[in-house]
């Protein structure tokens, strides 16, 4: 008497194989969502760390250090508050080379860039592609804008509002209190609001 192998038909392979593109196509969306959120955080999280790195040279070198974007794109800078520094000349020469000023420029997470609440409620994300940045070092200074002043006594000139936005999340929201230096983080909804 033979026994019968079981095995699965190819029939019932493909079914299988069916179901996942099936489960695959319906939980993408969702799954790209948690990321593209992910990354609007993490940029946040990068600019509350340069933020804090700005204040902190502020306070330690007695002088101003100015913050400043490039409106919607994803580069920022952070240097002494002077015109040697975002003349596009070059930093000057330091007196003492092992107390050189801070200077910082980087960009956001691939994808993220700074946009005006404007643009983010009229729901314009930010264009596809490697076009969220700048290539590091090879822009004109008069693309920066000055978005915050931290002073010597760790305040800044004014309250700051930025917005961070990524394709396939809600725009966020960073704010900064001039006196107090608190820093407070939300989503917006599409009104521009806090949830």
């Amino acid at each position: 008497m033979r026994r019968s192998r079981s095995a699965y038909t190819l029939f019932e392979l493909l079914l299988v194989m069916a179901i996942l593109v099936v489960l695959a196509a319906v939980s993408y969306p969702s799954l790209d969502s948690m990321f593209a959120t992910h990354k609007a955080a993490a940029a946040a999280d990068q600019v509350r760390a340069a933020w804090a790195e700005a204040r902190s040279h502020a306070v330690d070198e007695g002088r101003a250090y100015r913050f400043a974007i490039v409106p919607n794109k994803g580069n920022f800078r952070v240097a002494p508050d002077g015109g040697d520094f975002w003349s596009g000349n070059g930093p000057p020469v330091a007196d003492d080379p092992t107390n050189a000023p801070f200077i910082l420029e980087e960009t956001l997470p691939k994808g993220v860039i700074f946009t005006s609440l404007e643009s983010a409620q009229s729901g314009s994300g930010p264009p596809s592609g490697d076009t969220t940045a700048l290539p590091s070092g090879s822009i004109d200074p008069a693309t920066w804008s000055s978005v915050a002043t931290f002073l010597p006594d760790g305040s800044t000139l004014d309250n700051v509002d930025i917005v961070f936005q990524t394709r396939g999340a809600r725009p966020l929201g960073v704010s900064l209190r001039a006196l107090t230096g608190v820093v407070t983080v939300r989503q917006l909804g599409r009104e521009g609001t806090g949830r």
